[in-house]
């Protein structure tokens, strides 16, 4: 069970009709104290999310050949294949041992099929797109009203451009020499979901140094919040550094994240209500486009 740094929220008040702000503030105690939560009770339908690992593992499955056929080429696009060792998300680390499909605005690409491995691969993943962007608009309005903003401030500014879908595998490793799955690192934008197979070895990094272990709860979604929450926020919310490590490495590691970002466009800038009165916002402005592909030129080098 989570232990008291990575709290278990029930997300009973995303109900139709709930009142939400019971749920804003159990989110925003998360996002201030660790900047990592596990949330039950989302509504998201589970058939949808078997059915997107099930694509994840076929897709996986097949040979290095095929799959580098929908090879990632273009960090603008941020869509496609990336073999293992392409990837270092802490750049001063070795490369990550995982193999991933990404899909950016995956709504928007559906129609070009040269992009996916197959029209069921596609189905499953925009199922399940269209669901994640749902709950987590629904988890940023949560937010947004525990901060005093009008309804929908968030959605306005993460309509679709930069959300993006990630299906991850972490192969399994021999010998005594094992390989972080994922590099230290920091998420870019303002949500991150994550769902898990029940494999464990994601851990993220407390306030004193020490690595904590994210519950592994196939029943559950991990919710952290990025960099740029953390710079509307003030500082407020942390953007905490986690990693993968092969906790089980004799077998493989799946699972699925659903990163919600603001807009290229959107100039983020500390929100008047999280800056102390008489002290400057912490943070200079800056657009979603610098900061994310910045982040993203420094992984894939």
């Amino acid at each position: 069970m989570p232990g008291p740094s990575i709290p278990l929220i029930d997300c009973g008040g995303m109900r139709p009709g709930a009142d939400r702000g019971a749920l804003g503030q159990a989110l925003c105690a998360a996002a201030q104290d660790s900047g990592f939560m596990c949330l039950r009770n989302t509504g998201l339908d589970a058939a949808l999310l078997q059915n997107a690992f099930t694509s994840s593992k076929r897709f996986f499955a097949l040979a290095d050949a095929d799959k580098e056929t929908l090879r990632y080429r273009d960090i603008q696009r941020n869509h496609g294949y990336v073999a293992l060792g392409q990837e270092a998300l802490d750049p001063l680390a070795s490369a990550d041992r995982k193999e991933s499909f990404t899909m950016r605005d995956a709504l928007r690409s559906a129609s070009d099929v040269t992009a996916w491995p197959g029209s069921a691969f596609r189905n499953d993943a925009l199922a399940l797109f269209a669901a994640a962007r749902a709950l987590a608009e629904g988890l940023l309005d949560a937010i947004g009203l525990a901060l005093g903003l009008q309804p929908g401030y968030f959605a306005q500014r993460h309509r679709g451009e930069n959300q993006t879908l990630r299906f991850l595998h972490y192969p399994p490793q021999h010998g005594g020499d094992l390989a972080a799955g994922a590099g230290a690192h920091t998420d870019y934008g303002s949500l991150t979901l994550l769902w898990q197979d029940g494999n464990p070895g994601l851990e993220v990094r407390a306030a004193d140094g020490a690595w904590v272990p994210v519950p592994a709860d196939a029943d559950a979604v991990v919710v952290n919040t990025g960099d740029l929450l953390e710079r509307w926020s003030n500082g407020r919310f942390r953007s905490t550094l986690h990693r993968v490590r092969p906790l089980q490495p004799w077998r493989s590691r799946y699972s699925i994240a659903f990163f919600s970002d603001p807009d290229d466009a959107v100039l983020v800038s500390s929100l008047a209500g999280c800056v102390p009165v008489g002290q400057p916002p912490a943070y200079a402005p800056i657009t979603a486009r610098d900061h994310i592909l910045h982040k993203l030129a420094a992984s894939y080098g």
